[in-house]
């Protein structure tokens, strides 16, 4: 690891009460190492620009705790390790959830009649606005995770998992009103998976 070119007790002093260059200081050190370490664990370039630039925002915005660091290097590592085990818990279970569709749509054929079910899907997939139903098409048709769906869609991640949330919702929400009281509450329980 490199060395701050300033004592870092005084660097953190004065990112504490709001100087920006001294927070630029500490950014130009250490954003290309914790880059280079996110991208180890998650092996994506993009994941890891997201995790670090969230860490730099909350290093700013709870600037006032840093008066109590005494290690920056490890308080920023920790924030980057948090941000990225969060995300892999995130990545992990959206691969269940798509794996749980692509299933209950394979067990579909020797199980009880499930076609009105998927009808009334169809119907609220029809009904989406077209970015909503692109992203919700890619992500549990096809089984593809955020990132693929973004890279696709030439969206940023956050918007495609809104897009995602928001299908999920309004398709829920229509199959509630027009199926059977166990359809829709199949449905609940998928788009809470």
């Amino acid at each position: 690891m490199l060395e701050l070119p300033y004592d870092e007790k005084i660097l953190l002093q004065r990112i504490a009460t709001g100087d920006e260059t001294a927070f630029t200081t500490v950014f130009n050190h250490w954003h290309q190492q914790l880059g280079d370490y996110v991208f180890r664990l998650t092996g994506s370039v993009s994941i890891a620009e997201e995790i670090v630039q969230e860490a730099f925002v909350t290093l700013w915005t709870k600037r006032e705790l840093l008066r109590e660091v005494d290690n920056i290097g490890a308080y920023i590592y920790r924030l980057c390790k948090n941000r990225t085990l969060n995300q892999l818990r995130n990545l992990a279970r959206e691969r269940l959830r798509n794996a749980s569709w692509v299933n209950i749509t394979e067990q579909s054929s020797g199980g009880p009649d499930l076609e009105p079910f998927f009808q009334l899907i169809e119907e609220a997939v029809n009904k989406l606005p077209p970015q909503q139903q692109k992203a919700w098409i890619l992500s549990r048709r096809e089984g593809l995770m955020y990132e693929e769906v973004a890279r696709q869609m030439q969206l940023s991640r956050e918007t495609v998992k809104r897009h995602i949330q928001l299908s999920g919702r309004f398709i829920s929400n229509y199959v509630k009103q027009h199926a059977e009281l166990h359809t829709a509450t199949a449905v609940v329980l998928y788009t809470l998976l």
